[in-house]
């Protein structure tokens, strides 16, 4: 797991244990809980308590770090694709050894996205002080009504970069206030079930991250199909980090 990954902002994925709940309309067709059902597991289940990953698990990430400093070239890591960090079911000292871990992985920039923008300030280390320099802080904006809320939240804790996840993007974000935020991801939903995003909301926060000279990295228009709807923007990409990342 995270060796390798199709999600194109990211260099590797990583896990602190598996397992998650839905809590709001971006989960409904969640590819986490359609891959853990998949595999046989139950871990999307309110009433199964999610599980640790193995040590194995947690050892590569230092290979990961070996690898960076031997090149010299940092890398990524998002946190969590089958997990959300902030999950109050956490098991027991997996959260704390996650930032342990971080602060053992200096060439790595770790991308901690949540939709539980509620619980950050809660579980975020008590040296946290201004940030942690290889910590990237996100949360999932789908639509208004969950996920300007959630803006709120992030605006206020100090971090090195702050950024939002606006996928699956369920509706308009017109009005968004972007004050504070460095970065901007956009997607469509993908896989079984999926919910068409409209051309205009895009363009609308598409406008509005240029209005506040806010990096964009557009990941793709969705759809059940391995391409998932492309990711070009009138033939052509928009990738690109926040601005105070060293990539």
């Amino acid at each position: 797991m995270g060796e390798k990954t199709e999600i194109s902002w990211t260099t590797h994925t990583f896990n602190s244990w598996w397992g998650c709940s839905r809590i709001a309309p971006g989960c409904d067709n969640c590819y986490a809980a359609t891959l853990d059902a998949r595999t046989g597991g139950d871990y999307w289940n309110p009433r199964t308590a999610p599980r640790r990953t193995m040590p194995d698990n947690w050892r590569k990430v230092f290979r990961w770090n070996e690898q960076a400093e031997i090149e010299n070239r940092r890398r990524r890591v998002f946190c969590g694709s089958m997990m959300d960090w902030c999950d109050k079911d956490a098991p027991v000292g997996a959260r704390e050894d996650l930032f342990k871990l971080i602060r053992e992985t200096q060439m790595l920039d770790w991308q901690l996205l949540t939709k539980r923008a509620t619980l950050i300030k809660k579980n975020l280390p008590a040296d946290w002080g201004n940030g942690y320099q290889n910590v990237w802080l996100g949360v999932t904006v789908e639509n208004k009504e969950f996920g300007f809320p959630r803006i709120d939240e992030l605006r206020e804790i100090p971090a090195k970069i702050k950024f939002i996840s606006a996928e699956p993007l369920l509706s308009s974000l017109n009005g968004i206030c972007l004050e504070g935020i460095d970065w901007v991801i956009i997607g469509g939903e993908s896989g079984p079930g999926w919910r068409q995003m409209n051309r205009a909301w895009v363009d609308d926060l598409m406008s509005a991250c240029a209005h506040k000279s806010i990096p964009v990295w557009f990941k793709q228009w969705g759809g059940n199909t391995k391409g998932k709807g492309g990711c070009e923007i009138n033939g052509r990409e928009h990738k690109f980090w926040p601005k105070n990342a060293i990539t």
